[in-house]
């Protein structure tokens, strides 16, 4: 039996991507999801879709990179009088380009987001979770977690602090009876480009012409990367980098120096920014 069976999870940015794929994935597996993104209407399709199957859903539409955004979604769940289980903190975004290139403003949403609103709901449920002395987290990081990327820095540093809270959360944790795990995520089929692009037209602009730049990346689907997390999370992990060829870049980069890793990453993605 599956350890979601039953469950109240709560999926932040469950309207695409890898939080799409979770709340599909936890409801096959038994679990009862409580939802929010910013699009209403695409959240309220999903639960429809889950009810088929006979999963109990809760929606609530809220944009979660503004500030104080975490304690209202917190006291809409306590409001309503649901219990989390298991916090998924999905919600995040990118950007690419040089590091002048973004507005300023965009990356402090985006430390919002990634960072600040993550903190928070981890510090909101967790109190909770530690009274009923059981509970759980899944924070989505990325490989980039791993290393400092040129052209995208600001979204590796808010990985990478995403890492290393969950690392540091489960070790606090663990012995409450509450598991943290941080999944790391490479080249995920997603919007993800599409809006790591948005702030840039000169960017956008160039990703058309590209046609198929990352050819010879390994494109994960969204749903194989939620069965790898879930399954990592069942099995006690403390983090996964999900997909085969992710884990062995990862593997290899380990017998290199952090300057050859940097000069390596920064060419590559010198090649995307242009």
């Amino acid at each position: 039996m599956s350890q979601f069976k039953n469950k109240n999870i709560l999926v932040t940015g469950a309207s695409s991507g890898i939080g799409l794929a979770m709340a599909k994935d936890f409801a096959k597996r038994g679990a009862n999801l409580i939802l929010t993104a910013r699009s209403t209407d695409k959240l309220e399709k999903l639960a429809e879709e889950l009810a088929t199957h006979g999963t109990k859903t809760h929606v609530f539409t809220e944009d979660i990179s503004v500030p104080n955004s975490a304690k209202k979604l917190y006291n809409q769940i306590k409001e309503a009088g649901l219990d989390v289980d298991i916090l998924v903190n999905n919600a995040g975004y990118g950007r690419w380009g040089t590091f002048d290139e973004c507005p300023v403003d965009d990356y402090e949403n985006m430390i919002q987001l990634n960072v600040t609103t993550l903190t928070e709901l981890s510090y909101f449920f967790l109190q909770d979770m530690e009274l009923k002395g059981s509970g759980g987290i899944i924070n989505v990081a990325s490989v980039a977690a791993f290393y400092p990327i040129p052209y995208s820095a600001v979204y590796a540093a808010t990985k990478a602090y995403v890492l290393s809270l969950s690392e540091a959360l489960n070790f606090e944790y663990s012995r409450k009876g509450i598991h943290v795990l941080a999944v790391c995520p490479g080249a995920t089929e997603s919007k993800f480009v599409q809006v790591a692009t948005t702030s840039s037209e000169r960017l956008q602009k160039r990703m058309s012409k590209m046609q198929d730049t990352s050819s010879d990346v390994a494109v994960q689907s969204a749903e194989d990367c939620s069965k790898e997390a879930l399954d990592a999370y069942e099995n006690g992990k403390i983090f996964i980098i999900t997909g085969k060829s992710n884990r062995n870049l990862h593997t290899m980069s380990r017998f290199f120096s952090r300057k050859t890793i940097l000069d390596w990453v920064g060419r590559r993605f010198k090649k995307i920014s242009g």
